[in-house]
């Protein structure tokens, strides 16, 4: 995923400046790593309240699936860039395959693999930091398209 420019600003910034702009964003304390074209790799850190399981460690399957489709949202804005449309979820499946492990942050990445004229598909997986082969999570979701008009004060989020 490497990242791509415009001279207003780059995926990454944009999406950055959406996840500041979403408090259970922040509360969740999601990073933005790298964007691409179409997609977008996140970070979510480890945090004892966002434990799920106190005996393991693990993060609640909920905090997992709020992380994701937050990553989900943002592929869709890579894909739509440079325009910014408002998606919000539909759908989501999400299969929780495995508890992530205690004390690792959650990566999710995010792929919009297809844009109809109303509506985002996106895939996404969840694994623990530096164990990307060993998914925790993988989804499919889908995610309304809501055109915001050139010129309006919420044609894209601001700091």
């Amino acid at each position: 995923m490497a990242p791509s420019n415009t001279a207003a600003h780059t995926r990454l910034e944009l999406c950055r400046r959406f996840v500041a702009t979403v408090q259970h964003s922040t509360n969740l304390g999601i990073e933005v790593l790298e964007t691409g074209e179409d997609s977008v790799r996140c970070r979510m850190p480890w945090r004892a309240e966002l434990v799920g399981n106190p005996e393991t460690g693990a993060i609640h399957g909920g905090a997992v699936f709020a992380f994701l489709d937050q990553v989900g949202g943002l592929a869709n804005a890579c894909a739509i860039y440079p325009d910014y449309e408002i998606t919000p979820t539909i759908d989501f499946r999400l299969d929780h395959l495995r508890p992530a492990e205690s004390g690792r942050a959650v990566i999710g990445d995010g792929v919009c693999y297809r844009l109809s004229s109303q509506v985002a598909f996106v895939r996404v997986t969840a694994f623990a930091e530096g164990l990307e082969e060993e998914p925790v999570a993988t989804g499919l979701a889908t995610y309304m398209r809501m055109k915001i008009p050139r010129g309006s004060d919420r044609e894209a989020p601001r700091e």
